[in-house]
């Protein structure tokens, strides 16, 4: 192989060298540019959830607020239950 036919390959392999980098960078390029946006949804899916988790909170505590009304309540007619028992008693 002369001179010139190995200059020839090293320049076609250079060529395809270069080819292949520009088509990294390019592939590069994309996945930073799909990168920040994936950046920026997983923020909003922060804040979205972040947001849900402190209106759990909330219902939770007004559930709870509910559930002791509701066993007030219970026991007021329970109470009641009795006395009308006693007074149906005491007149039967």
């Amino acid at each position: 192989m002369t001179t010139d036919e190995r200059l020839d390959r090293l320049t076609e392999k250079h060529g395809a060298l270069a080819e292949s980098l520009q088509l990294l960078t390019a592939d590069v390029q994309s996945m930073a540019t799909k990168h920040g946006a994936l950046a920026e949804s997983l923020q909003l899916l922060t804040a979205d959830v972040q947001s849900l988790a402190q209106s759990v909170k909330e219902h939770d505590r007004i559930l709870r607020g509910h559930a002791g009304l509701i066993g007030d309540l219970v026991r007021i007619a329970a109470g009641h239950e009795q006395r009308i028992d006693r007074l149906e008693g005491h007149q039967g």
